[in-house]
């Protein structure tokens, strides 16, 4: 393989698994707001990103889309056994991608499992009378999901070990309002067989921030920011042009509670400002069950 060829296949890598991983593990709003113990959640995640452009020197066709649909659970118990509030959690994602990758003169496209995630969050803040809440948390990603060596950057799987922290404060404001601010850091293994290759990426580093409304007890909405930067990537100890990622995201969610078990949610976000990465339109639908 060439150092041109190298150059430019990499590039979807992050994009692919940043889609994923925001849509199927990612955070919402008032995802910290804490439930009594013994509380059991089943959420089912149904995202959806389409993408006509990549902001890069890459794509030197112009021609680079993305299309991924997937579907994740996460399983979630809320527990005091851990001296405080905390819960163990499990995320299990599906991916269907399709994509012209930058500089690429033909589409490729894999779907299957992708890697699942296991953590929690521990919670240094629960208070429900104020809606004050503050936790860290981490998950763990294991390298179990389905992997193409010859088809990396569409694989939904990653063929490394990962790991992600948050850090969220959560204040509720009069009433109705609720802001929200998260620190996150995703960090990465090294892939051993990306083409034959050894793959390293940097640490990606993330803002999101929320402010929501509750329209009626039942309903809320909500806006979103997310700013993120880093995810360079290096082949062989080798640094790759063009990979270190930077985008800006806006978007809105809409929340309601059908009854006292079960919620719906929609969600849109666009990326406005993006560098080596797809700038496009992501949608989630989640509905949540408590046992």
């Amino acid at each position: 393989m060439t150092y041109t060829h190298l150059r430019h296949l990499p590039l979807l890598l992050g994009g692919t698994l940043l889609c994923l991983d925001s849509q199927a593990a990612d955070l919402n709003a008032r995802d910290f707001f804490g439930a009594p113990s013994g509380t059991s959640l089943g959420v089912l995640y149904l995202p959806a990103t389409r993408a006509q452009d990549f902001r890069g020197p890459a794509d030197s066709t112009g021609k680079a889309d993305l299309k991924v649909n997937a579907m994740a659970y996460r399983q979630v118990y809320f527990t005091d056994a851990c001296g405080t509030l905390c819960t163990p959690q499990l995320i299990l994602p599906f991916a269907d991608i399709d994509a012209r990758l930058p500089g690429a003169s033909r589409r490729t496209g894999e779907s299957g499992f992708g890697d699942p995630q296991v953590g929690g969050t521990l919670f240094f803040i629960n208070d429900p009378t104020s809606r004050t809440y503050s936790g860290l948390l981490s998950l763990i990603t294991l390298p179990v999901g389905e992997y193409h060596s010859t088809n990396p950057d569409v694989s939904p799987g990653a063929n490394r070990w990962g790991a992600t922290f948050v850090y969220n404060y959560t204040q509720g404001i009069g009433e109705n309002w609720v802001l929200e601010a998260n620190l996150e850091a995703q960090l990465y293994g090294k892939n051993d067989d990306y083409f034959g290759s050894e793959l390293k990426q940097d640490p990606l580093y993330r803002l999101q921030a929320f402010a929501s409304y509750d329209f009626t007890p039942a309903t809320y909405g909500a806006l979103r920011l997310i700013q993120a930067e880093g995810g360079a990537l290096r082949i062989n100890n080798r640094s790759i042009d063009d990979t270190r990622k930077r985008y800006t995201q806006v978007g809105f969610e809409v929340g309601h509670w059908l009854d006292k078990q079960n919620q719906v949610m929609f969600s849109l976000s666009q990326n406005v400002a993006t560098t080596n990465g797809y700038a496009g339109t992501d949608a989630l639908l989640r509905l949540v069950h408590v046992f």
